[in-house]
């Protein structure tokens, strides 16, 4: 293993090609898509993720799932580090996009790690420390510690530097594809179920080139929609509280798009956006959901038809409005 240091933390997987595996802690619904973290010191290893990288994702134990804690599933790295790209709970997050996400057939738990392999994982852990002359106020960023009562654990944190001979000694940890080279275009991950859950919030996307794509794809759609039923349709969403205008003859419609490239069951919607549905009567909103999509290693995404559903003379039922913030003016 090569060793390099760099203001205090190790990098000793610098110059070796074949150390180009991460493991990424998630506590959330959904995962594979992205990286994300803030834009901070504490989070810089982030800067070390290269393209064509592979990602191994772990659910940690407090996952609003209840799933149980071990590996689920890997991911491509599809671009480079965009800076301050995302939003981290109210805070400016670098992020990293994924694809190719592919799911274990069955996951690897912890307790199947600890049955099987503790020592080995602590074994590679005890060597690359002491290459390393592991010392304090150093880090080797290795994803697993021993607890004293409980054995094998995974490390607090959220990214973590998973060594090549960890992946060659635990068969099965990464999913049955080849994961050798990033040649092809690299797909986009089944949103609706890569980890068993349903994607339901349509409106917020951290990744702004994917949020940019489905945008412009659900109005593409939406357009065909209305002009195969005989309107003249003009994209006015640049100026206007809604996206689209479509005339046929004297009637006139202003056509409210949004779109997802999971399923959804809730839209964001701003003020001016429910103050228009109310107060103009020819109101449609469309969702466009489920939008496949595929990215390249240059970054460009294409974009396939998702499902489209049409509200026709929509109206925004209070009932179903919930606030996500208040403008406050201070006295």
């Amino acid at each position: 293993m090569a060793v390099a240091t760099s203001r205090r933390k190790s990098r000793w997987w610098d110059g070796d090609i074949t150390q180009r595996y991460w493991m990424e802690l998630v506590n959330v619904e959904t995962w594979g898509s992205e990286l994300i973290a803030p834009d901070t010191p504490r989070y810089d290893l982030m800067k070390d993720v290269c393209v064509g990288d592979v990602v191994l994702h772990w659910v940690g134990k407090n996952n609003p799932m209840r799933f149980k804690s071990g590996m689920y599933g890997a991911s491509i790295v599809a671009g480079q580090l965009q800076p301050r790209a995302g939003d981290w709970d109210g805070k400016p997050a670098n992020t990293i996009p994924l694809t190719g996400y592919t799911p274990l057939p069955k996951p690897y738990l912890l307790t199947d790690l600890r049955s099987n392999h503790q020592e080995d994982i602590l074994g590679i852990r005890g060597v690359l420390e002491q290459t390393y002359r592991y010392a304090a106020g150093h880090t080797i960023y290795f994803p697993f510690q021993r607890h004293p009562t409980s054995g094998l654990k995974p490390n607090q944190g959220y990214l973590f530097k998973l060594p090549a001979e960890l992946i060659k000694t635990i068969d099965g940890l990464l999913p049955d594809s080849d994961w050798g080279s990033c040649d092809a275009h690299l797909i986009a991950p089944p949103v609706g179920g890569q980890n068993g859950t349903r994607q339901r919030y349509a409106g917020f996307c951290a990744d702004p080139v994917l949020k940019k794509a489905i945008e412009v794809h659900a109005v593409r759609q939406a357009i065909t929609h209305y002009e195969a039923a005989g309107f003249s349709v003009e994209d006015v969403g640049a100026h206007r509280a809604y996206d689209l205008l479509a005339t046929r003859g004297k009637e006139e419609r202003h056509i409210e798009v949004k779109g997802s490239q999971g399923y959804v069951e809730k839209i964001i919607l701003t003020r001016n956006e429910v103050t228009n549905a109310n107060d103009y009567e020819l109101t449609d909103l469309v969702v466009v959901a489920e939008i496949r999509w595929e990215r390249s290693l240059d970054g460009s995404i294409t974009t396939d038809d998702g499902t489209m559903s049409v509200y026709p003379d929509w109206r925004p039922s209070p009932e179903n409005l919930k606030p996500l913030s208040y403008e406050y003016f201070l006295d």
